[in-house]
């Protein structure tokens, strides 16, 4: 019984980009040996550039194809090559001045089982991305590669550099062409493998492409998210072409996936609060509404003549009439005693208004203020 092998997911797009024509090929398919990835960069004016990278391609899958499984994959992958560069080779030097001086980049990674191959001719480039760190795995075959290995020129300024397009080896260059074929590779569950264009390359850092990669939260984002960095940040000028190849299940996109779902959650939770406080408002204005209605439906048609008496003063009214009934009832029998204490409070009067007549005694007075 084979051991259970992860699974292979892939993303892949190739763009124009500012050029008239696109000049990168690329493929993907099921061999007998494995799972093989190209990708192909064309070059030789307009029509060469395109017949180039696709005879690459071609090539490229026939041999190993139809190549014989008993055979090693380093020999297999090398065979592959010297082939196809054989075939590019005499299209390109066939007489017609159209594809004359043709050739093309290439860049294969063959995966079988959990090793994967990896080989490549120019500056067509693959890396690996493992633990959120990103590996190049191939060697660019151009001057200012040479010029940044020697020590004369940095690496940050290789893609400003008026010889940065100037490649030293190329398939259908010259009859015979050297292949760097890399160790095989022993691909770990999360492992992703990039092969791009030097539209990317050539124009974006090795830490910007991982600074991309680190963010992605899906496989399918990475072509996008690294094209949009070649085009609209670096401003690359060239075709641009990107496939990324992930082995079983990536960790920095779960963590991603992660990170985001959490984001959208406190998000979606900060939405409901705002609706909950919404309904709350709503329902209090509907309640207040609803009971302003009911009570001018109640009390609008109250008037002043409408509202009774207030019994208090009603018993009021009563007891005052009682009280006038009363002094019209009270006998006129007791007129003489009447008069006689009239008599006599009169002259009690008299006695006190001559005692306030008579002078003071010695010694009492009043101060000049109080008299005056």
């Amino acid at each position: 019984m084979k051991p259970h092998m992860p699974k292979i997911e892939v993303a892949a797009r190739s763009v124009t980009g500012k050029r008239k024509e696109n000049q990168d090929r690329m493929s993907g398919l099921t061999t007998p040996l494995g799972q093989l990835y190209i990708l192909a960069d064309g070059m030789g004016g307009h029509k060469g550039g395109e017949i180039a990278a696709e005879m690459t391609v071609h090539g490229l899958h026939h041999h190993i194809t139809t190549t014989k499984v008993s055979a090693s994959i380093y020999e297999i992958i090398s065979d592959a090559f010297k082939h196809t560069n054989k075939t590019v080779y005499d299209e390109a030097h066939s007489g017609d001045a159209t594809i004359e001086g043709m050739g093309s980049t290439a860049v294969l990674v063959l995966i079988h089982g959990e090793i994967a191959s990896v080989a490549h001719v120019g500056d067509s480039r693959a890396y690996l991305f493992r633990n959120n760190r990103l590996k190049q795995l191939t060697r660019d075959h151009t001057v200012v590669q040479r010029m940044v290995e020697a020590g004369m020129l940095k690496p940050e300024d290789a893609a400003h550099h008026p010889d940065s397009n100037i490649i030293e080896r190329a398939i259908g260059n010259q009859p015979e062409v050297a292949v760097d074929i890399h160790d095989e590779l022993i691909l770990l569950d999360g492992d992703a493998i990039l092969l791009c264009s030097d539209g990317l390359s050539g124009y974006a850092s090795n830490q910007e492409i991982e600074s991309i990669l680190r963010h992605c939260t899906t496989v399918q984002e990475v072509p996008d998210k690294l094209i949009q960095l070649a085009l609209e940040d670096k401003g690359s000028d060239d075709n641009i072409t990107v496939q990324f190849i992930q082995y079983g299940t990536s960790k920095i996109f779960k963590a991603q996936q992660k990170k985001l779902a959490k984001a959208n959650a406190s998000i979606d939770e900060k939405k409901f609060s705002r609706l909950k406080l919404i309904s709350l408002i709503l329902a209090a204005g509907i309640s207040a509404g609803f009971a302003f209605y009911f009570w001018d439906q109640k009390y609008s048609n109250i008037t002043m003549d409408s509202i009774p008496p207030v019994g208090k003063q009603e018993v009021n009214l009563q007891q005052t009439e009682g009280i006038d009934n009363k002094k019209k009832d009270i006998p006129s029998t007791n007129n003489t005693e009447q008069d006689s204490d009239l008599n006599s409070a009169r002259i009690i009067d008299d006695q006190k208004a001559e005692q306030d007549s008579s002078p003071l005694p010695s010694g009492a007075g009043i101060s000049d203020n109080a008299a005056q």
